[in-house]
């Protein structure tokens, strides 16, 4: 049974909301988010000196590490240790935790970084903070990883395969990054560290500092001092096989396989050569499971909907009585659990892996729509989906999962 971590800093009220697109937003330089994605997405890397001004991270240094201590995050230590002879690189150690507390470095010891994944998922303010990027397709958004460092801590120098929005949370990180270098990683590392690496921009940034990058852009962290904390967030990049692997495993599992029949078999002198007539009619069996268009994008829209491994749901025990649930969202409204996925295409709707019942009446299907815009619901706007009974039986049965919560 995973424990539930509960940080005790409440919820700022300064977080930032999610633009309309053509919103000029401070934290993109005052670009609107559709010029930043035309002229950076995926394109080239952006230095925002104060994004974030007086930034408050809603969750401390000392509560990331002891984040890292529960079963029910996602957590590693990487250290370094400086090699004395300029000829040999640098010796990495990486550990998974969870951890106990006396396996954490202090502070100020130096060459040590912990790194939290999907802090979104298991703190509600992190996962408020994600709106401001939420003009990005849902369905392309990853997590929000935490990470924490001693002075000179950092990771090496690496690529990633995904877009990244590097935000410093407090303290000062030092960010090197290179568009050209060679791909070679250093041997018998546990970590994918460029065996050369060259920097061609350098910064330092500053609680509030924002650095966005694209793809393959070549970048090294390093803390300078103690008390640096960095927020990452991060996007799903799957990539075409791991896609395909996901989308026909949901595909198969509709399926109904049936017992093989070939009463036209007949006699042979040569049993080790494959009958003409039965390579056809198997391949033709094979071809027929392959799915259609439209069953394919299901499939992968379904894929897409899939929550962090990690996630954690708990049901409402016990059940609440259809009554008291339309009484309590109609007073507080709902919101999506920080774990839960709700993605909508084709007029279909799919959430956490599964695609939900149809809903019929217009009403329902808009207070849907907005739930996964907004990833909540006030009590007004839950109230004018309540004339559908399908949708309102559909949000009692998320609710009463997990997957759904009061606001």
């Amino acid at each position: 049974m995973k424990t539930v971590f509960s940080p005790p800093t409440p919820m700022p009220p300064t977080l930032p909301a999610r633009p309309a697109i053509t919103q000029s937003v401070s934290w993109l330089a005052g670009m609107t988010p559709k010029q930043f994605m035309t002229r950076y997405w995926q394109k080239k890397p952006l230095l925002i000196r104060q994004a974030f001004p007086d930034f408050k991270p809603p969750i401390t240094i000392d509560e990331v590490l002891r984040l890292s201590t529960s079963d029910a995050a996602q957590s590693r230590l990487v250290r370094r240790e400086n090699s004395l002879n300029r000829r040999r690189a640098d010796a990495w150690t990486l550990s998974h935790g969870p951890f106990r507390k006396r396996e954490l470095p202090k502070l100020t010891d130096p060459n040590w970084t912990v790194l939290v994944q999907q802090v979104n998922t298991l703190l509600p303010a992190a996962d408020k903070f994600m709106d401001a990027f939420r003009f990005i397709p849902e369905a392309r958004l990853d997590d929000l990883m935490v990470s924490v460092a001693g002075p000179d801590g950092g990771i090496g120098a690496h690529t990633d395969s995904y877009d990244v929005f590097l935000i410093q949370a407090a303290g000062c990180r030092r960010w090197e990054i290179s568009r050209q270098f060679s791909p070679e990683f250093q041997e018998d590392m546990p970590l994918k560290i460029l065996k050369s690496f060259r920097a061609q921009e350098q910064w330092d940034l500053n609680p509030g500092d924002l650095l966005y990058l694209p793809p393959q852009v070549a970048h090294r962290g390093t803390a300078i001092g103690a008390g640096c904390m960095t927020w990452s967030i991060g996007f799903r990049a799957p990539s075409r096989i791991a896609l395909a692997d996901q989308a026909w495993a949901q595909h198969m599992d509709q399926l109904l396989d049936a017992d093989w029949r070939d009463p036209w078999l007949g006699a042979t002198d040569h049993p080790g050569e494959i009958p003409e007539r039965l390579l056809s009619a198997l391949a033709e069996q094979v071809l027929g499971s392959f799915p259609k268009a439209d069953t394919l994008r299901r499939a992968i829209a379904r894929a897409l909907s899939e929550p962090a491994p990690s996630a954690i749901f708990i049901p409402i025990a016990p059940r609440p009585s259809m009554k008291a649930f339309v009484s309590q969202a109609s007073r507080r409204g709902v919101a999506l659990s920080p774990a839960s996925r709700l993605l909508y295409a084709d007029g279909l709707f799919f959430m956490n892996g599964e695609q939900l019942q149809a809903i019929q009446k217009t009403a329902g299907q808009r207070a849907l729509q907005r739930l996964a815009d907004h990833r909540q619901l006030s009590p007004a706007e839950f109230k004018r989906g309540s004339g559908d009974a399908e949708f309102v039986s559909l949000l009692h049965d998320m609710t009463a999962a997990g997957w759904i919560v009061y606001h």
